[in-house]
């Protein structure tokens, strides 16, 4: 009996050592071959080769990178919330990153090119729901999209508190990595837009950009070569003292400008998103008018439909939207977000980060 015990936890070790070691072997080691422009490390892991040692959207891995170890979701879009961890395969693009949304991973970690990061399959399929739930992907084809205006994000702000024709929103009119840049020009130069808000790009890249083979945006150019654009180079994560910086110098210039106003980042997703709802509550615009306007550009870009508000909208609405307006609102909790005056927490908003309060009127002035 003692011999037959003895055998069974022997083999219940050699089995845990397999088990170990066949975990293990799901790992890989790459090296950092750039720290993109809002802090996240590009790795020369091709989602080819990641997916072939057996790593699937959806998993949970754990990342050993400088001086930060830790677990996170695999997915291929920044389904998680504001200053969480993930490993991204960015539909369109051929390695993977490691990034923090909203943040600087390499900078977190203390990284830099060269420096090897170490990724190991934790939980297979652990986050597979969020992954199924929030895929969001869309294409950089016009002929895909119902019209220029949906392909470029391209729209009118229209809220309450807000006159006809004073402010647009789109997708880059002068970058053209994603195929938009002739288009939304196209319909900046038919809105008349006077006055440019671009949250996205350095004098440099604009430079860049003009000199490319497939430059087509004489309209934008000009407006920027007459001094009616400011280029903020902003950062993605809207709860830094940094963005808010960007925020008030970019509506501190529009506040000395003419309507029409366009403000814009390179998708007018997200950073323009959140300038379009502080500029929103500023004027007076509902709760419901803001998100709205927001879910627009995933509508455009994902189809996902606000109408019915669906689980997937309810997700990005609570994931983005609400967060935004949390720091809008100066607010800790979602629900507080019920009882706020928005108007009054963009204000102080404006006020706390350096905005004078000469160009907020002005600003206002402007808006009516």
């Amino acid at each position: 009996m003692k011999k037959l015990l003895t055998l069974v936890l022997a083999f219940a070790l050699m089995m845990s050592a397999f088990v170990v070691t066949a975990e293990a072997a799901i790992s890989v080691t790459g090296k950092v071959t750039e720290i993109e422009k809002y802090g996240h490390a590009l790795l020369d892991v091709t989602i080819e080769d990641f997916t072939n040692l057996g790593f699937t959207l959806g998993d949970v891995v754990t990342v050993k990178a400088g001086a930060y170890e830790g677990d996170m979701p695999y997915f291929n879009g920044y389904y998680v919330n504001n200053g969480e961890y993930m490993v991204r395969a960015y539909p369109g693009h051929t390695c993977i990153a490691v990034c923090i949304n909203y943040g600087k991973f390499a900078e977190t970690a203390g990284i830099g090119i060269g420096d090897e990061v170490t990724i190991t399959l934790k939980e297979k399929g652990g986050q597979l729901f969020t992954q199924e739930m929030s895929s969001l992907v869309y294409t950089n084809e016009p002929a895909d999209y119902k019209d220029e205006a949906t392909f470029a994000n391209f729209r009118e702000v229209k809220v309450t508190g807000i006159a006809a024709g004073k402010l647009y929103r789109c997708a880059s009119p002068i970058n053209n990595e994603n195929n938009r840049a002739a288009v939304a020009n196209s319909l900046v130069e038919t809105a008349g837009i006077a006055s440019v808000m671009n949250m996205a790009d350095t004098a440099e890249e604009i430079a860049e950009y003009a000199g490319a083979e497939d430059f087509a945006s004489e309209y934008y150019k000009k407006l920027y070569d007459e001094g009616n654009v400011i280029v903020l180079a902003m950062p993605v994560n809207f709860a830094s003292a940094e963005f808010a910086s960007g925020i008030v110098n970019g509506l501190t210039f529009l506040s000395t400008q003419k309507a029409p106003y366009l403000v814009h980042c390179t998708e007018g997703k997200d950073r323009a998103g959140f300038a379009s709802m502080l500029i929103e509550a500023l004027m007076g615009a509902t709760q419901e008018e803001i998100i709205a306007d927001y879910m627009m550009s995933y509508e455009n870009y994902y189809g996902v439909d606000a109408v019915e508000e669906t689980e997937k909208y309810n997700m990005i609405v609570e994931k983005n939207a609400i967060e935004m307006l949390k720091v809008i609102a100066g607010v800790e909790d979602a629900a507080a977000l019920e009882t706020a005056d928005l108007s009054k927490g963009a204000e102080s908003y404006l006020l706390n980060n350096g905005m004078a309060q000469e160009a907020i009127d002005a600003l206002k002035a402007n808006l009516k």
